[in-house]
Order: C-alpha cells, then sequence, then structure tokens
C-alpha cells in the first residue's frame, strides 16, 4: 500500500511538473520527451515481455511483441511530428 501512495505521489508531482513546463517553450519539450518515451520502453521490456514470454506460446508471443514494436515506433513519429 505504501508503495501505491509513493507511486501516486510520483504521478502527481509529475503532472504538476508537466503543467509548470507548459508555458516554458521547446526547451522543456526535448527534456521532458525522450524521458518519458524511455520509460514506456523499459516498462515494456523489462516489466511486461518476461511475463509475455513465460505464459504465452510462441505465435502469441511473437504477436504482443510485434505490438510493443509498434507502440514504441508510434512514440517515434509522433516525437518527430511533435
Amino acid at each position: 500500500m505504501l508503495l501505491q501512495l509513493l507511486t501516486a505521489v510520483a504521478a502527481l508531482a509529475g503532472a504538476a511538473c508537466s503543467l509548470l513546463a507548459e508555458g516554458s517553450g521547446t526547451g522543456a519539450v526535448t527534456g521532458i520527451l525522450p524521458f518519458t518515451a524511455g520509460g514506456f520502453i523499459y516498462l515494456g521490456t523489462v516489466s511486461v515481455l518476461p511475463e509475455i514470454l513465460r505464459n504465452s506460446g510462441a505465435a502469441q508471443a511473437l504477436l504482443q511483441l510485434l505490438a510493443l514494436l509498434a507502440g514504441v515506433a508510434m512514440m517515434l513519429l509522433i516525437a518527430h511530428y511533435e
């Protein structure tokens, strides 16, 4: 329960930081966007991927891995065109 509270407080702090950095221009975006994308990629590869590979067959694992890579590609496209 304490870890859940810590996660919620960190989410609130992140939301507050993003609201404060909203008017600061491209400098904040170029620093925050790679950090956020890296966090999503880290979560996907370190915590979710081993669970997927352990609990599914080869075809299902391949489909889920392709979905994960598609998500990373979407983040790259958003970052490029934003």
